[in-house]
């Protein structure tokens, strides 16, 4: 079975899809000794590295130097060229990582991970809240097969196109849980790193995008409260600079908080890995959610959580997390401070979390995800 897939959210910085889809092929190449993989990367400026390029037994890979606007403009607003040209041969499945097909001869197959840009257009970023609204319908009419993160965001899906009903599967993501631990040899590294970064001895951790689902301001407003009750905590946030950047910056200074926010940039796994070992704990405070990685990073990271009550994180996060009222930002400073007050409920969240990581891998998903190929195949 040749089996086409779109390889570029993880040609550069491997955020959200890129991540899902990396660690998804590298799991296929433990568990598909069969199939044939075309592995498509496109850019003008970047050249995808060979050390990412997973190591399927029976694969093809290319590379073109096109501009990603002009594939992205083929594809999703002609339909052409089919992912099958690129490599001179007809695929049985083709599988985007978005919500959008690509087009193809074979069977097309497209991965849904929330429906916010459908529930909330205003405050989802552009091309979620622009292009995937416009094109989702005919997209989901034409695919033969829809996967999607968690079983909330597959009720989502069912609730705005209940004709997709049988054509839904949903695959959770998965986790390396021992990467996420730190030998005891890294402790200097570690240590090295917090200093370098400038980082506090104790802080509170959010990681993700400045987007407005992740619901930023009521993290900071919260902060303010914890400020005015006498809690001097400090707040890092790491991730991508989006939409709410600006507006992060500016209610932190206005709130007197300028000094009690560390924003870093998008920064490798690797060391990802030391801002959870350094943390008290991660909140979550978004409005929606396919699912969300950074719980499971958090939980193997053996980092209590604090999260928001959104559908899809209780059920990942289970009882590994203390849960608040999103829209609240006193309820979430609330809940800090049960979490700070209570030594014992730290514990329970960690051994809950370690408890529950164990039932995500990336193996599980991989083989979840080449029945579905297998069901579609020939």
């Amino acid at each position: 079975m040749r089996i086409g897939i779109d390889v570029r959210p993880f040609l550069k910085e491997e955020t959200g899809v890129g991540v899902y889809l990396k660690n998804l092929l590298f799991s296929l190449s433990q568990v598909d000794d069969q199939n044939e993989y075309y592995l498509f990367s496109a850019s003008w400026k970047d050249r995808f590295p060979l050390s990412k390029v997973p190591p399927l037994l029976k694969k093809r890979f290319r590379h073109f130097r096109l501009p990603v606007t002009l594939i992205n403009y083929g594809w999703y607003h002609w339909g052409w060229p089919p992912f099958d040209c690129f490599f001179g041969r007809k695929m049985d499945i083709v599988h985007s990582p978005t919500p959008i097909v690509i087009p193809t001869f074979g069977q097309k197959i497209i991965t849904i991970y929330d429906l916010f840009f459908l529930r909330e257009p205003k405050l989802a970023d552009k091309t979620a809240g622009q292009f995937f609204r416009k094109r989702l319908k005919k997209s989901v009419d034409e695919a033969q097969a829809i996967i999607t993160i968690s079983r909330s965001s597959a009720q989502e899906i069912l609730s705005f196109f209940p004709e997709a009903e049988k054509k839904v599967r949903v695959i959770y993501l998965g986790i390396d849980a021992a990467f996420w631990t730190l030998a005891d040899k890294e402790k200097k590294a570690w240590s090295r790193f917090k200093q370098e970064q400038g980082l506090p001895a104790e802080y509170f951790l959010f990681v993700g995008a400045f987007e407005p689902r992740k619901n930023l301001p009521a993290l900071i407003k919260a902060f303010h409260f914890l400020q005015q009750w006498g809690r001097e905590e400090y707040l890092v946030l790491v991730g991508r600079q989006g939409k709410d950047f600006p507006q992060v910056i500016t209610l932190s200074n206005q709130l007197g908080l300028g000094k009690k926010v560390i924003i870093k940039d998008y920064t490798s796994p690797a060391h990802l890995r030391y801002y959870y070992h350094g943390a008290k704990a991660l909140i979550v405070p978004s409005l929606a959610e396919g699912f969300g990685l950074p719980l499971l990073e958090a939980m193997a990271s053996g980092l209590p959580i604090i999260a928001s009550q959104t559908p899809a994180i209780p059920e990942v996060a289970g009882e590994a997390a203390l849960y608040f009222d999103p829209r609240q930002p006193e309820d979430i400073a609330t809940k800090i401070e049960q979490f700070l007050e209570q030594p014992n409920l730290k514990k329970g969240l960690v051994r809950a979390g370690y408890q529950r990581v164990n039932s995500f891998t990336w193996l599980e998903t991989a083989r979840q995800t080449l029945k579905v190929y297998q069901e579609l195949g020939p």
